[in-house]
């Protein structure tokens, strides 16, 4: 059950990758063991997500642009990318969908997704083929945003990852690990990385 949710996190995340994206005039290419995007993504979004545990550097850094300021998530934590730094890491998570009172979805520019809205916060709904991601949470009512993207899209899980501050929040409100993953970053030309 854990290696199904995980495999759904990640093609729902490379999804919603796909679609924020192509709203933005980026389209990216859907590969066997990863998505890219030729041109340079939007702030906030990687250029390349791996898609299977054994995906390598061959598979994601010849169709992206590689220069200082590329990102590519490493979906599995297993990619060694020379001239890049890890930027962070995080969990994959699944969230348990309780009683609680749902945040409102609004209309967004893609029917795949919504944005939902709380009392006390935001955040992003998008349906994938298997599961429901959860990002962009702001505010600490975490089973309010899963309520509301379950209800969004009924009768899929619901998935995301975070780190820090934010997993530790979603953890305390019963979000269970499915796996690990990387964000990596092209190293800048002085040895520092461009966040």
């Amino acid at each position: 059950m854990v290696r199904a949710l995980l495999t759904a996190a990640v093609e729902e995340n490379a999804s919603w990758c796909d679609v924020f994206c192509r709203i933005r005039g980026v389209s990216g290419v859907f590969g066997p063991r990863a998505w890219t995007a030729p041109a340079r993504t939007p702030e906030f979004y990687p250029d390349a997500v791996t898609l299977t545990a054994d995906a390598t550097a061959a598979d994601v850094l010849p169709f992206v642009d590689a220069s200082a300021g590329c990102s590519v998530k490493d979906s599995f934590a297993t990619l060694d990318l020379p001239g890049f730094g890890v930027l962070f890491e995080a969990s994959w998570l699944h969230f348990p969908v309780r009683p609680a009172a749902a945040w409102v979805a609004s209309a967004s520019p893609d029917p795949s997704f919504v944005h939902l809205h709380g009392s006390s916060g935001t955040a992003i709904a998008h349906r994938g083929a298997r599961a429901v991601g959860l990002s962009n949470v702001t505010g600490a009512d975490w089973p309010g945003a899963v309520a509301g993207a379950a209800a969004a899209f009924p009768g899929l899980p619901v998935v995301g990852y975070e780190h820090g501050a934010d997993l530790a929040a979603a953890l305390a409100c019963g979000a269970t690990r499915l796996g690990e993953l990387r964000v990596w970053v092209a190293a800048c030309q002085n040895g520092t990385h461009d966040a």
